[in-house]
């Protein structure tokens, strides 16, 4: 059975007395969703989103409030015009299970460090996605800070302190105007990713744990160093 997420205007006491809406709270944290047929036709003609041969997904245009327990997750165009792709990777799958964070989570620049990190590994070592590498750079960062997390990108992704001179150098994304209205669904394929559920993300450990300094981490920076000397 679908339960939802009631999108619902936070009251208050007039002067007189009486109850008068005011903007959502941040634990409902959920606008209307204005992405359409069309939007996402985009995405497909760009090669940005698959067909819903490949993997199924729906426009969300109008709801304002969310499913859960739908076989779905909830994901934001500008996620693909940053750089995911469907059917997601393991390795981006074991990422959100490692860290307990759903899509929605995420900030759009998310995913322009993760497939600027992937294409390192993959096209330039010669290797999978390197889970203890990842760790080593990157940090969870909540939003917009450790008391109060948003529930839609309450989690952004950042490299740790002092990380800038051993890994490559690239310029961030620019920041996306307005795009936490153009939410959809797509289908959690083989359920790999977090069901949705209510709420702001929670902060762990896991957020910021650094992994244990090992030999292979170092080999890898020293390609890695290499290859900014190229």
């Amino acid at each position: 059975m679908k339960r939802s997420v009631n999108f619902r205007m936070a009251r208050k006491k007039s002067s007189k007395g009486k109850a008068v809406e005011t903007e959502p709270t941040r634990e409902e944290g959920w606008v209307p969703s204005k992405c359409s047929d069309s939007d996402l036709e985009t995405l497909i003609s760009d090669g940005l989103l698959p067909e819903t041969s490949v993997i199924q997904w729906r426009p969300a245009l109008g709801e304002d409030r969310l499913y859960e327990n739908t076989g779905e997750i909830v994901a934001f165009a500008p996620y693909f015009e940053r750089g995911l792709g469907l059917p997601c990777s393991a390795f981006f799958s074991g990422l959100l299970s490692y860290y307990k964070i759903q899509f929605h989570h995420l900030t759009p620049n998310f995913f322009v460090h993760i497939s600027i990190f992937v294409h390192l590994c993959e096209a330039f070592l010669g290797i999978e996605p390197h889970f203890e590498l990842f760790r080593f750079l990157f940090h969870l960062k909540p939003q917009p800070d450790s008391y109060d997390l948003d529930v839609v990108d309450g989690a952004d992704l950042q490299l740790r302190q002092g990380k800038e001179k051993v890994y490559i150098p690239y310029k961030h994304s620019s920041k996306v105007i307005e795009w936490k209205p153009k939410w959809l669904y797509i289908e959690n394929q083989w359920e790999t990713l977090l069901a949705i559920t209510p709420g702001p993300p929670t902060r762990r450990h896991e957020w910021n744990k650094k992994p244990v300094n090992n030999s292979q981490i170092h080999e890898l920076l020293d390609r890695i160093a290499e290859l900014r000397q190229r």
